[in-house]
C-alpha cells in the first residue's frame, strides 16, 4: 500500500471524495502513480477513472464541478476527457477519464450498479448461512446469488470489487440481518417486478402530486428487500393505490410487516448503523428534529491562500451537519445547488430554483435568486458590488475593506462570481429571517429524502 506525503493527503481525499456525488458515482478507478514523499514533481497523483465511452464528458464536468471551488484554478483538458487538479500555484493530481473497456476485469457494469448488487449478494449469503465469516466460499456466493434479482451484474464483477469493498458490503450485510431479523428474503436490485417495477410505476403514478424533483427524493433505497412468497402480493398492494399518501402508507404497512423493506446504502465508517427514516406523520417527524440554523462559514481568502466560491450553513453542531452551496456547472455554465454532506458521502442535493420553490411552499417570502450567468461575467461593477458588500456585512474570513479587494472580486471567474454571490444571497436571507430555523429544517428535510411526501425507507450508513 502506498503512503501518501502529509501535503497530499487532503488534497488526495478530496479528489476520491469528488469521484462520487447525489447522482453519480465514478468508483470504478485505478492509481497510476502517487509520490510518496514531498517532491518538486508536477503530477504529484494520477489517476485512471473508468466510465462508459458516452459518459466520459460527462464525467469530466462532474468531477470538476465537485473540485472547482476548493480548487479554482483546475482545468479540463482540450479533449475534455482528463483535468489536472490544482493543489498549488506548481503541482496537480491528474485524472484521465477513460472508457471501461479499456480496464480489463475493472470493466463493465457502472459502479453504483456493482456496489448495489453487492450489498444484495452479501446479504442473501447471511441471510443463508448467519454464522459465515468473511472471506466466504465459493458455495455461499453461489446460494447467495441465488437469493438475488441484480440484473445486468456478474458475480466475477462483484468478487472483483477491492477488499475494503468487500469487507464493507459484508459489515452492511451484518447490519441489515441484526436489524431486521430473520426471514425468507429476496434482495432485488433494479429488477422488473419490483425495484424498475412496482415501486417505479408507484412513483410515476403519484409524482405530479408532490413537489419532489425526482424518485430519490421520495425514496432512495437502493436496494429492496421482499419476502419470497409474498412478492405477487407486495406489487398488487402497490399497483391498486392511485394517490401519493395511498402508496406512502402501503409501503408503511409493507415495511411494518416485513414483506418490503427499502434500503438507502450510504459508505460505511468504523461505527455503521441502519435508520429507519419517514416511519411517522411528517408534522411528528419534523417536531422531533434538532435541525436549525446553527452558524455558517465564509470565507475569501483561506490560510492557503485560496478564494472559495462556497458557503456553508450548518444544521447541527457537529462538523459534517452542514450544507454546501455552490456552483456545480464548472466554468462554463451556472448550476448552483445546495448539497447536504455527510462525513464519508455527499447526502443529497437541492437545485436552486427547488430551495425556492421548497421555502415558497412553507410560506417564506423575500426568497432570493441566482444571478444570471450572464450577469457574473468580470467587470459587471453591480455584481462586484454586492459580493463585496454582502462579505463584508458577514465578516467573511481573510476579507479586507480595501480597494484592492474589490479590484480582485470584479476580475474573479464568472463561475466563482456566480458561485459565490448565490451563496452569499441565501446567508444574507438567512441572518435576516427570524424564522431561519424553519426555513433551514425544510431544506434539510427535502435533500434528506424526508418531506412531507416522501415515503419510509431505512438508511444504512
Amino acid at each position: 500500500m502506498k503512503t501518501i506525503s502529509p501535503t497530499l493527503r487532503v488534497p488526495f481525499e478530496d479528489v476520491v471524495s469528488a469521484l462520487g456525488g447525489d447522482n453519480y458515482a465514478y468508483y470504478n478507478f485505478d492509481i497510476k502513480s502517487i509520490e510518496e514523499a514531498e517532491t518538486t514533481k508536477k503530477v504529484q497523483a494520477a489517476l485512471k477513472v473508468f466510465v462508459p465511452q458516452s459518459k466520459r464528458l460527462e464525467a469530466t464536468q462532474n468531477i470538476l464541478g465537485a473540485l472547482i471551488g476548493k480548487y479554482p484554478d483546475s482545468q479540463v483538458t482540450p479533449k475534455g476527457t482528463s483535468l489536472d487538479v490544482a493543489i498549488n500555484e506548481r503541482q496537480v493530481i491528474r485524472i484521465e477519464v477513460k472508457p471501461e473497456n479499456s480496464k480489463g476485469s475493472g470493466g463493465g457494469a457502472a459502479a453504483t450498479k456493482v456496489q448495489g448488487a453487492a450489498q444484495c449478494v452479501y446479504a442473501a449469503i447471511k441471510y443463508a448461512f448467519p454464522n459465515a465469516e468473511f472471506p466466504l466460499s465459493e458455495d455461499e456466493y453461489k446460494v447467495g446469488l441465488l437469493n438475488c434479482v441484480i440484473p445486468g451484474v456478474l458475480l466475477a464483477e462483484i468478487q472483483s470489487l477491492p477488499q475494503d469493498w468487500q469487507r464493507s458490503s459484508w459489515t452492511g450485510a451484518n447490519v441489515i440481518y441484526n436489524t431486521i431479523g430473520r426471514g425468507d428474503y429476496v434482495f432485488v436490485r433494479g429488477d422488473s417486478m419490483i425495484d424498475d417495477g412496482a415501486v417505479k410505476a408507484a412513483f410515476n403514478r403519484i409524482k405530479k402530486q408532490t413537489n419532489l424533483a425526482s424518485e430519490d427524493k421520495w425514496n432512495p433505497a437502493d436496494i429492496w428487500m421482499v419476502k419470497k412468497n409474498n412478492r405477487s402480493m407486495v406489487i398488487e398492494k402497490l399497483n391498486k393505490e392511485k394517490t401519493v399518501d395511498g402508496v406512502n402508507n402501503t409501503l408503511n404497512e409493507l415495511n411494518q410487516s416485513g414483506d418490503l423493506i427499502g434500503i438507502s446504502l450510504k459508505k460505511l465508517g468504523d461505527s455503521p448503523s441502519m435508520q429507519l427514516l419517514n416511519d411517522t406523520p411528517p408534522s411528528v417527524r419534523k417536531e422531533r428534529s434538532r435541525v436549525r440554523f446553527v452558524k455558517f462559514d465564509l470565507i475569501f481568502k483561506n490560510r492557503r491562500g485560496e478564494y472559495p466560491m462556497d458557503v456553508y450553513y450548518y444544521y447541527g453542531d457537529d462538523t459534517y451537519q452542514k450544507f454546501q452551496a455552490r456552483n456545480f456547472g464548472g466554468p462554463t455554465k451556472g448550476d448552483w445547488k445546495l448539497e447536504l454532506k455527510g462525513k464519508l458521502a455527499a447526502m443529497g442535493k437541492v437545485q436552486g430554483q427547488k430551495v425556492r420553490d421548497i421555502l415558497k411552499d412553507a410560506g417564506f417570502t423575500g426568497i432570493p435568486n441566482e444571478p444570471t450567468w450572464y450577469e457574473s461575467r468580470p467587470n459587471n461593477k453591480s455584481i462586484t458590488d454586492e459580493i463585496y458588500r454582502l462579505l463584508d456585512k458577514h465578516n467573511a474570513q481573510g476579507f479586507k475593506r480595501d480597494k484592492e479587494t474589490k479590484d480582485m472580486i470584479n476580475e474573479m471567474s464568472q463561475a466563482y462570481r456566480y458561485s459565490k454571490l448565490s451563496g452569499l444571497r441565501l446567508l444574507d436571507f438567512f441572518r435576516s429571517n427570524g424564522n431561519r430555523d424553519k426555513a433551514m429544517k425544510e431544506l434539510y428535510f427535502y435533500a434528506s429524502s424526508q418531506s412531507d411526501k416522501s415515503s419510509v425507507y431505512y438508511k444504512l450508513s
